[in-house]
Formats: structure tokens, C-alpha cells, sequence
């Protein structure tokens, strides 16, 4: 699953309530724990994309 770094939850969430997502957390959820993961890995993608922009720029 792709995500802009914009993208809300909401919208990832098939736009399901607030409440309906926050309720899916709580629960520990198997779809919701998915979607941290892949937002930590999408920061973590992007941080190193960054580090390699400003390694090109300092040579």
C-alpha cells in the first residue's frame, strides 16, 4: 500500500469515522497496526531519501 506522506488516516481507512478508527487502534487491530508499520517505513524511506539528496549536493 502506497501512501503519499499527506495522505490522512481517514482516507486510508476506507473513510471510516474518527471514532471507528480510533476504536480500531484500541483494539489493537490487525489492518491499523499494518498501517503504522507502513508509515514507519515510509519515513524511514524518505529520511534516507533525503540523506542521499544532501550527500549528492555536499560532493
Amino acid at each position: 500500500m502506497s501512501r503519499s506522506k499527506h495522505q490522512t488516516l481517514k482516507s486510508i481507512s476506507g473513510n471510516q469515522s474518527k471514532s471507528e478508527v480510533d476504536a480500531m487502534f484500541a483494539e489493537g487491530d490487525h489492518d491499523a497496526m499494518e498501517w503504522v508499520e507502513k508509515g514507519r517505513l515510509k519515513i524511514a524511506e524518505m529520511q534516507r531519501r533525503d540523506a542521499d539528496k544532501v550527500a549528492k549536493k555536499a560532493d
